[in-house]
């Protein structure tokens, strides 16, 4: 009975192990394998490759009451810091575009707790290769969707990731556009900008639907494409320059690669996915462009990522079996050692003994 009970033992550790080094491991070792090909021409050196992160959304101190809160927040950050390892070591992006909702509860935070998130933030997206980064704010790091709008906080966002509104590498320049705000740089700003550089207009919301404010953009920037976030979803909109006959079109595929020609008269705006799994969706990614042929064309796509609640999942049957079999276990040790005692006490001794 023990050499069976310690085999099923063996065979529950041996399992679980197995299950750690495929789900924590072998899932973002193999993610990369369905990812299509999106690498610079060796004879193109004007090519440089874009990173976009969207709405990571790292999981604050009240959602979840402590102790459970601990172990979210640590499986959360750690699918972060996972997947966005595997992407900057298998592409080696230059630049590093967050489109907002870098935190989930940066609105309401405390400032101690604000300073506390951007630390987690720093020590997910760590990465040693040198790379320009451009930090964008979102609803959720400032307010504005269903608070209002924070003013100290979006000091306090200006201050920690402290920037120029906007930020320039090689002959691009990226211009960080506030559509919760409706705020964005103009000429007149302290860092005017090169406006001889290739225009992409980043921000948290999107810019084209807001048609009032898409205007003023175009008249004082006129940027060459928009990216945006905040939809957790994976789509485009192409319309003209007059920000006429709009056209969404989704970019779910396993492989899904927008080529854009910037020779045509086709204005862009790309919605980047969320990067995290707590956003109630399974297509989970990283958007990466190459800006190549002396910026005429580009090329896009989404990096997908593992889904995480499947493996969870796993975490949680095999907890249940484990527990289940502890209890079966225990039952049937308890109704051993009652019966051995029932039969111990039964006076079974032969008739002469006991007169």
């Amino acid at each position: 009975m023990y050499l069976r009970r310690s085999t099923t033992v063996k065979y529950m550790i041996a399992a679980f192990f197995g299950a750690v080094i495929y789900c924590e491991w072998y899932v973002y070792l193999i993610q990369k394998q369905y990812w299509p090909e999106l690498e610079c021409d060796d004879q193109d050196t004007s090519c440089i490759k874009i990173l976009f992160i969207a709405d990571p959304q790292i999981q604050g101190d009240e959602a979840v009451p402590p102790p459970l809160s601990y172990l979210f927040n640590w499986d959360s950050d750690s699918y972060l810091r996972s997947t966005f390892k595997v992407v900057v070591d298998y592409w080696s992006p230059e630049i590093l575009v967050y489109l907002g909702d870098l935190m989930d509860e940066g609105s309401i935070a405390t400032m101690p707790q604000f300073h506390g998130y951007v630390k987690r933030l720093a020590g997910i997206f760590e990465w040693d290769f040198p790379a320009v980064r451009v930090w964008v704010p979102g609803d959720n790091d400032i307010g504005g969707e269903n608070e209002p709008i924070r003013r100290d906080k979006i000091e306090e966002f200006e201050k920690v990731f402290e920037q120029p509104p906007i930020v320039e590498y090689s002959n691009i320049s990226f211009y960080k556009v506030n559509a919760i705000t409706y705020k964005f740089p103009r000429k007149d700003d302290e860092f005017p900008g090169n406006e001889k550089n290739f225009k992409i207009a980043v921000s948290h919301y999107s810019v084209t639907d807001k048609t009032m404010f898409a205007h003023q953009i175009m008249k004082a920037i006129n940027p060459n494409i928009f990216f945006c976030a905040h939809d957790h979803e994976s789509k485009y909109v192409k319309q003209n320059k007059k920000l006429g006959q709009r056209q969404l079109v989704w970019l779910n595929g396993p492989t899904p690669t927008l080529n854009i020609s910037f020779e045509q008269e086709t204005l862009y705006e790309v919605y980047v996915p969320t990067c995290s799994y707590r956003m109630g969706t399974d297509y989970i990614g990283y958007g990466a462009a190459v800006l190549e042929n002396n910026q005429k064309n580009m090329r896009y796509t989404v990096f997908w990522s593992p889904t995480r609640f499947p493996y969870l999942i796993i975490y949680l049957c095999m907890l249940v079996i484990l527990l289940l079999y502890c209890l079966v276990f225990c039952v049937a040790r308890l109704c051993h050692r009652k019966s051995a005692t029932i039969t111990k006490s039964a006076d079974m001794s032969p008739l002469l003994q006991r007169i």
